[in-house]
C-alpha cells in the first residue's frame, strides 16, 4: 500500500479507536484530520491510477470518491470488529457511482435457455470420492496473469476463453492464451453485442458454429469492438459442444470444477461492496441470488468458499481474484455456469 494511503488508513483507524465503532458507523463524513488532507489524497489517487477529468466531471467524480471512502472505512472498521469477513479498498473504480459502475462494468446478458449438463459431471456426483474437498487450479500450474477488460463489457468473452484455456492446461499442461477479442468481435452473429455485453450461452453457440478459437498472439485484445477477423487456419482449439450445469446446484458446480476444470459462471456484481472488494471471503447478504449481471471464472474451491478470477485488473480484489462464500448460492454463483467441450 502506498505511504499516503497507509497514512489515510491509520488516521481513520485512530478516529475509530477514539470514538468507538458504533459512533463511527453513524457518521456520514470523514473525521476532520482526514478531511483536511483529502486534496492531497485525491491527487495521489489520480496519479496512482492515471486518471484525468475534464470540466465538471472531476467535481462529480471527487464527490463520489469521497462518498465511497466513507463507505469503505465504515465497512473496514466493522470488519476489524469482527462484523464482516472481507474488507474494501479505494480501487481504480472507486470514483464511479453505483449507476455508472453498473452501466460501465457489468454487462452480462443473463442466459434464459438451458441445456442438459454433461453426463460426466452427473456420474461424478454419484461418486463423491472423485471430488476432492478442496481444489485450486492455480496450485496445479494454471496461474495466469490478471486481465483488465477496460472500458469494454467483455466479461462473457474472458470467462469462456478462460474456461477453455483451463481445459487445455488440464489436458496438456500448457498455458495457451486464447483470443478474447475474437469472441467480442465475432459472437455478434449469435446475439452478443460486443463491448456492450453478451451472454455465456451466445458465446458458446458462436464457438460451436465457428468450430475454432485463435490464440491471443494472432488476435490480441483491444478493448473495443471491431470487424470479425477469425481465420480458421489459425485456430488452436476446436469446440465440439458445450453444456450448462444444473441451476442453483453448488454440488454440481463443485464436481464440474474438479472434473472439467475452471468453469465460467454468472454472478451478481451489483453491490457497492462488490465494486470495492479488497480481500477476504465475500459474503454480503445484500448480494442477491435472484439476478446475475457479470461473468467470472471459477478456478477452485474449499469447503466454505469459491475462488473466482475477475477481469478488472490486479488492483481489484486479491490481485484480480475473489473468494466468495460457498453453499449459499451467494450472488447467484450457481444460477448459470457453463463450459465448452474441447
Amino acid at each position: 500500500m502506498p505511504l499516503r494511503s497507509s497514512i489515510l488508513a491509520f488516521l481513520l483507524l485512530a478516529a475509530w479507536r477514539v470514538d468507538g465503532i458504533q459512533v463511527f458507523g453513524e457518521r456520514d463524513h470523514l473525521p476532520p484530520e482526514v478531511s483536511e488532507k483529502l486534496d492531497e489524497y485525491w491527487n495521489t489517487y489520480k496519479e496512482r491510477y492515471n486518471k484525468s477529468y475534464s470540466g465538471n466531471l472531476e467535481t462529480s467524480r471527487r464527490i463520489t470518491w469521497e462518498q465511497n471512502l466513507v463507505a469503505i472505512y465504515k465497512h473496514n472498521m466493522m470488519a476489524a470488529a469482527g462484523h464482516h469477513t472481507f474488507t474494501l479498498k479505494d480501487n481504480h473504480i472507486a470514483d464511479l457511482g453505483t449507476r455508472q459502475y453498473i452501466r460501465e462494468m457489468v454487462k452480462l446478458i443473463p442466459s434464459r435457455k438451458r441445456r442438459v449438463s454433461d453426463t460426466m459431471v452427473g456420474a461424478v456426483l454419484h461418486d463423491p470420492r472423485k471430488i476432492p474437498s478442496q481444489l485450486d487450479w492455480r496450485e496445479a500450474g494454471f496461474e495466469t496473469e490478471p486481465k483488465n477488460q477496460r472500458d469494454c463489457g467483455s466479461c462473457y468473452a474472458y470467462s469462456i476463453a478462460g474456461s477453455i484455456q483451463g481445459q487445455i492446461f488440464k489436458e496438456t499442461g500448457m498455458l495457451v492464451p486464447l483470443s478474447v477479442q475474437q469472441l467480442v468481435d465475432c459472437s455478434t452473429s449469435t446475439g452478443n453485442m460486443g463491448c456492450s455485453g453478451g451472454s455465456l450461452r451466445n458465446t458458446l453457440r458462436y464457438l460451436q458454429r465457428a468450430k475454432g478459437l485463435m490464440d491471443e498472439t494472432h488476435y490480441s485484445y483491444r478493448g473495443k469492438q471491431g470487424a470479425c477477423r477469425f481465420k480458421p487456419r489459425l485456430s488452436v482449439v476446436n469446440i465440439t459442444s458445450w453444456a450448462v450445469l444444473p441451476a442453483r446446484d453448488e454440488r454440481a458446480l463443485e464436481a464440474a470444477v474438479a472434473t472439467i476444470g475452471p468453469i465460467a459462471a454468472s454472478i451478481n456484481a451489483s453491490p457497492k461492496t462488490f465494486q470495492l472488494y479488497h480481500r477476504g471471503v465475500y459474503d454480503d447478504e445484500l448480494c442477491s441470488s435472484d439476478m446475475v449481471n457479470h461473468a467470472m471464472l471459477i478456478v477452485g474451491y474449499t469447503p466454505t468458499e469459491w475462488i473466482l478470477k475477475n477481469w478488472w485488473g490486479d488492483e481489484w480484489g486479491e490481485q484480480g481474484y475473489m473468494r466468495l462464500a460457498k453453499n449459499k448460492n451467494r450472488c447467484g454463483i450457481a444460477n448459470y455456469a457453463a463450459y465448452a467441450k474441447v
